[in-house]
This record gives C-alpha cells, structure tokens and sequence, in this order.
C-alpha cells in the first residue's frame, strides 16, 4: 500500500465517502497539513476529525487518509505547524487503531459482506439509497473495517520514529499511539511489544519531564508490564500513573498509592500535570478512581476517598465519581443502610447541596441501582431512621 503524496494522488477520492458525503475534499485538507497556513491546517484537523472519523465511526474515506498520515509523519513539514500539529495527527491515527480494535464482526463475516457490488450506487450518486440499503449499509462499513485493517501495519514505522522526536509532547503522543498500535495483532508481535515496553522503559527513566514520563509509564501499563519501580518516583503525578497498572493490580504499594492520591491530593491532581497524559481526556482523578474501583471492593477501605470526593464533586460529575461511588457503597441494590461507611458516605452526598437537581436524569440510574431514592430529603430521612 502507498503513503504520503503517493497515497494522495493514486486514490480516487470521489469514490470514497465521509461522515458527511464524497471525499473528494480530502486532498485539499490533507495538503493543507504540510502546505498550508495556520488557519486552513486548523480547518484540516477538524476535518479529521469530524468527517473522517465522526465519533469514532470508520467509512470508507478513512483507511486511505491514514495511508496518507502515515507518510505525512515522514514529513519534515508537518512541523511547520509547531509541535501540536503532529500530536493531533498522531492522536487521529490513534482513534483510527481504536476504532479498527472494536470489531463487530468476525474477519470472514466482514470479508463476505465486502464483497457486495457498492459500484452501482456510487455510480448512481444517491448516496442516501446507500444507506437505505441494508446490504450496501454492511458493505459498506465492512469495506471501511477492511481498509483500515489493512492500514494499520503502515503506521508502526513513522509512529515509532515519533519516539524520537524533540519535542515532549509529541513523544508522549507517539507512546500512547504505538501502545494502541501494540494492541493489533496484525501490527505488532510479541517480540515488539516486549521490545516497545523496554523502549518506553528507558524513555521514562531518561527524561526529567515529569508529565512526559508520566505517559509513558501509563502506557506501560497498558502494555502490560508492572513498573513497579517508578511507584517511587519522586512525582506524584508519575507514582499514581504506574500504580494504574494493572500488572499492579495485586500490588498493595500500588493500590495503597491509589488510594492516598484520591483521599489527600484529588483536588490538586489536575495541577499534577501541565499536559495531562493523552488517555486522560477528563479529569485525571476519573480514571484513577475507576481503576480502584476494580480493585478494591471493600467499601470501608474506600471511604475516606469516598468522602473527599463526596465533599469536592459536582453534579455533572455523576457518571465517573460519586455515581460510581455510590454503587460500590451499597452493593446489594436495597438501599438499607448497615454500615457506618455507607451512612457516612451518603451524609456527605446530602450534604452537599449541589448534587440535588430534580431536573437531571444521570444521577437517577446510580440511585436506582443502590437501591435509593435520588431525593435529598428522602435519603436524609433514610439516614435518620437508620
């Protein structure tokens, strides 16, 4: 398969759709990245991401753009647009191995639906008859599957010489694309993905950018390696990543750092880093407090972060915090309150006025689980006869 301008100019765009109709705007866009100004670069990278890879969803305009990326990596221009130009792409490419990682079906169901004839009606140029199709609907994204499957093994190169790179960030964001890329069996075999763990190894140990080797012992994580060695580094920041783990899930230093960060530091912890590690697209407590909730299921043990979080939360923070929390703490789904942990954990969600909003739905779902009312008076009334 070809990259680059190669790529660029053997594909016949209008043949390819988007999220939003026919591709044949991709190669303005795509020159745009090593081309153009500030603005119409702006304006490519949006497309990437809104028309290329809509929510996550491959079409089949998107298996040739990476092809395309894969060359631009190469491309001493892409810099021309500062360090966070090449972080975004590879943060793209890394959407684009995600999204080939979630099949939906089996290699030789895809293969077979592909082979449905989609000429007529790109021809015919209705491409809503397309998606009235159902046939056409599966061939169509088996098609697009099939094409960035078979771009994927073209990104591991360029995405590995990203390593190298001078700037922090964009190392950061190469690490965490080439560990995405570790996952596909079709890109990476065991013998590199031991090979990247030792790489990544020794780029964490040699760099003094905190928020850097934060990442990349994250990315050891999900490497699968323990690194266990940086659970005494002299960052926090670096110690909670590497506790994160999961070849650390038996670990108690590991789960006892977790645990620590969240009880004493989770309101500072956002301050822990000046560029949060790329798989952070939320707050960092979020997903520490995930990874420990599927490690200890001792709610006492969790309370007394139960109880920072309960008093430092917001109302929108339900999904990925005191909702969560508020599972763990009355796991039989009967709302009674027998434990001086889950009274005190729900005192200080009645407490905490902003939490109460009749007119939001999400806390609902939580409540309903545990087996309460998503009613402040009502729990407080629970609480007093308990």
């Amino acid at each position: 398969m070809l990259t680059g301008l190669s790529a660029l100019e053997a594909t016949d765009w209008s043949r390819l759709l988007h999220a939003y109709g026919r591709a044949t705007d991709a190669p303005g866009h795509l020159r745009a990245l090593v081309e153009g100004d500030e603005a119409s670069r702006s304006a490519a990278l949006s497309y990437l991401d809104s028309a290329i890879l809509h929510q996550g969803t491959l079409c089949t305009a998107t298996g040739p753009v990476a092809c395309v990326l894969a060359g631009w990596l190469a491309e001493p221009r892409l810099d021309s647009g500062g360090p966070r130009l090449r972080m975004r792409v590879l943060e793209f490419l890394a959407g684009v191995v995600e999204a080939v990682g979630n099949l939906w079906a089996s290699r030789q169901e895809l293969e077979h639906m592909a082979r449905y004839d989609l000429a007529p009606l790109l021809a015919a140029g209705d491409d809503e008859a397309l998606y009235e199709d159902e046939e056409a609907v599966n061939a169509f994204y088996a098609t697009a599957f099939l094409g960035c499957a078979g771009a994927v093994p073209l990104l591991v190169e360029p995405v590995l010489a990203s390593l190298d790179h001078p700037d922090s960030g964009v190392r950061a964001q190469a690490a965490t694309t080439a560990a995405q890329l570790a996952r596909a069996p079709e890109a990476f075999g065991d013998a590199q993905r031991q090979a990247l763990a030792l790489r990544l190894t020794t780029m964490a140990r040699a760099t003094t950018n905190t928020d850097e080797r934060s990442t990349l012992v994250l990315m050891l994580g999900e490497l699968g390696a323990a690194p266990s060695a940086f659970l005494e580094d002299a960052s926090p920041a670096v110690r909670v990543c590497a506790a994160m783990a999961k070849g650390l899930a038996t670990n108690e230093a590991a789960t006892r750092e977790l645990l620590q960060a969240l009880a004493h530091h989770a309101a500072q912890m956002d301050d822990w880093f000046q560029e949060r590690p790329p798989p952070f697209e939320l707050r960092p407590r979020f997903y520490v407090l995930e990874r420990l909730l599927e490690r200890v299921k001792d709610f006492d043990r969790l309370l007394p972060v139960a109880v920072t979080l309960a008093r430092i939360t917001a109302k929108h923070c339900v999904d990925m915090e005191w909702g969560p929390l508020l599972a763990a703490a009355f796991p039989a789904g009967d709302g009674q309150v027998r434990t001086d942990a889950q009274r005190r954990f729900l005192s200080e969600l009645v407490a905490n006025a902003d939490l109460w909003d009749p007119t939001f739905g999400n806390p609902g779902q939580w409540f309903r689980k545990a087996g309460l009312p998503y009613q402040r008076n009502a729990c407080a009334e629970r609480l007093a006869g308990s």
